[in-house]
């Protein structure tokens, strides 16, 4: 038996309040793009490949390097080939005519026998590019660019600056010599 006061039942308010609420969650994540999260996530996704491209020098002995094609948003993992051992090269006699430095002359990269040697989109490809590499003062926004790093674990500075479809802009920095990598949010950002 119904009242005869005009109204709204518990349960009707509730589906409305549940209504509302999902249609906002959609709402704010589809226009919204989540506030940033694909390009975070591809930004702490990045840097942990560099960490490990880093990690990876030191641990084999063989210079490494990051390479970024800006042209098909592809990256992928290579290192140095060392040089075949001189068989018919000799000790000298004593320590002060033996050369520390390391050997002159460019060696080929090859890609790394695993899946990091294989040309990979970010994982956000879709909602993020990136939009230019930087190394030192030099800006690249085409063509393949090589992050390189030594047997120290070291690199030169440089910048990996990622940008998503809502305009929003990430860096991703090498700190010169260290190995430190930092992701950054430029002060300009939306």
């Amino acid at each position: 038996m119904r009242s005869s006061e005009p109204g709204f039942t518990l349960l009707e308010l509730l589906i409305v309040i549940f209504l509302i609420v999902l249609i906002t969650g959609v709402f704010t994540t589809t226009i919204g793009g989540g506030f940033g999260v694909h390009i975070r996530n591809s930004g702490r996704t990045l840097a942990a490949e560099l960490e490990y491209v880093s990690q990876r020098a030191v641990t084999t002995g063989h210079v490494q390097r990051f390479v970024v094609d800006l042209d098909h948003q592809l990256f992928r993992v290579e290192m140095e080939v060392p040089p075949p051992p001189d068989p018919d090269e000799t000790l000298p006699d004593h320590a002060e005519g033996l050369s520390l430095a390391p050997p002159i002359g460019a060696h080929p990269f090859v890609p790394v026998d695993s899946m990091l040697g294989e040309w990979r989109p970010l994982d956000d490809a879709k909602d993020v590019a990136i939009r230019e590499v930087r190394l030192g003062d030099a800006a690249h926004k085409d063509g393949a660019v090589a992050i390189g790093f030594s047997i120290d674990g070291g690199s030169d500075p440089a910048e990996i600056w990622l940008r998503d479809d809502a305009g929003y802009d990430l860096r991703i920095r090498l700190v010169a010599f260290s190995g430190e990598i930092r992701i950054e949010e430029p002060e300009n950002a939306k």
